[in-house]
């Protein structure tokens, strides 16, 4: 460039380098440290000072083993006296159930240190958040933890015929789509669920690390075999986004938030859409490179959805009003169907008799319309049979 530049950068000052102190300063600067004059008065913190037979130290001395796996949850809640979550976590809130709490603090204080709402007291009820067997699926979900970088085979990736490749481009953009959703929807969600379920938080976060390395994989291989992403498809969501939005509550406000509607809603049946549509990418590829690459992203998906009915089938078994939940969460359901088949009536389906065995294990009838959610009216009487 020439001519007078156009910015004038102000005069700086010199800055002169304050000499470093000499030994003896620094010694004596040591000396005056409070930290210092604690260790010299032994004026240790609690944990250093109570006994180790008690107490704090409720598992000194406990020796866990690897098992066939390695050192896993179940190894570890073998020799631990926490091994089974309480039915409603302790008022903590960066804490998991091993650790005890400090007794030193009135149940006022605690309140006051660990509000219940905008952080993890909120998801303290065992039957809001537990599932059966939850330390096998947390170890599960990382175990099939997979790197797409290195566990497929990207040079036997073949070119295909240009109009199958944007085809197909464009059904994966859809899948990247479907990922970023979820994602979205259960982020949130795992800083309210207590750390007296360290296996349902590590599970969730094991769920949310696989929606990303699906889109970031998928992304991958949009450009990297002469193609490119596709088109946004719009209303994906077939109104998923609404249910999670009026669960959470905005996650606003100290009111109580539906977690289960979202795991019903995301887990379930969103994720169960896409299941299929993985199996049937997997069946229309024309390549063996993107076989596997949709057979690894249907074994994570999977595991998803029966991630998602065990919750489900342990909420409903545990619940207080288990009346109550089933008509709340089958308003849910019908809304979203009624959203994915627009233009049909909410009385279009009116047998008397709804099975939900997916959840339940076991039939479970409900006589009445079947669909009520957000109409106004009263939930209709319901019967029961085991």
């Amino acid at each position: 460039m020439t001519g007078e530049a156009r910015v004038h950068l102000p005069n700086m000052h010199d800055i002169v380098p304050r000499p470093m102190p000499s030994k003896d300063e620094v010694a004596k600067m040591f000396q005056r440290s409070s930290q210092l004059q604690r260790v010299k008065e032994r004026r240790f913190n609690e944990w250093f000072t109570t006994p180790l037979d008690g107490e704090l130290w409720g598992a000194w001395g406990m020796k866990a083993r690897p098992d066939k796996v390695g050192m896993t949850y179940m190894a570890v809640n073998k020799v631990s006296p926490a091994a089974e979550p309480a039915d409603v976590g302790g008022a903590r809130v960066v804490l998991t159930r091993y650790v005890k709490p400090d007794s030193r603090l009135s149940p006022e204080q605690e309140e006051r240190v660990n509000p219940k709402y905008g952080g993890s007291r909120e998801l303290d009820h065992k039957y809001d958040v537990w599932i059966d067997d939850a330390p096998q699926l947390a170890e599960e979900a990382l175990e099939r933890q997979w790197r797409p970088s290195r566990t497929l085979r990207w040079e036997e990736m073949r070119p295909l015929p240009p109009e199958i490749e944007r085809a197909f481009d464009q059904f994966l953009t859809y899948i990247i789509q479907c990922q970023y959703l979820c994602s979205d929807i259960l982020g949130p969600w795992i800083r309210l669920v207590h750390y007296n379920f360290p296996e349902v938080k590590s599970y969730l976060a094991y769920e949310l690390f696989g929606y990303s390395l699906h889109c970031g994989m998928l992304r991958k291989r949009l450009l990297s075999n002469g193609g490119g992403m596709g088109v946004q498809v719009d209303g994906l969501d077939a109104g998923i986004r609404e249910v999670v939005n009026e669960a959470s509550q905005g996650f606003v406000g100290e009111v109580d938030r539906d977690f289960n509607a979202m795991v019903l809603a995301m887990d379930i049946l969103f994720n169960g859409i896409v299941l299929e549509m993985m199996r049937l990418g997997e069946a229309a590829s024309k390549s063996v490179f993107d076989q596997g690459l949709f057979k690894q992203m249907i074994q994570d998906n999977a595991r998803h959805v029966s991630w998602g009915c065990k919750r489900i089938r342990y909420y409903l078994d545990h619940c207080p009003d288990r009346e109550e939940a089933v008509i709340r969460l089958k308003g849910v359901a019908d809304r979203i169907e009624l959203s994915q088949t627009p233009g049909t009536h909410p009385t279009r389906r009116s047998s008397s008799r709804w099975r939900c065995s997916w959840a339940t294990g076991r039939p479970l009838g409900i006589k009445g319309s079947t669909s009520f959610a957000g109409s106004g009216r009263k939930s209709p009487k319901t019967t029961w049979g085991d």
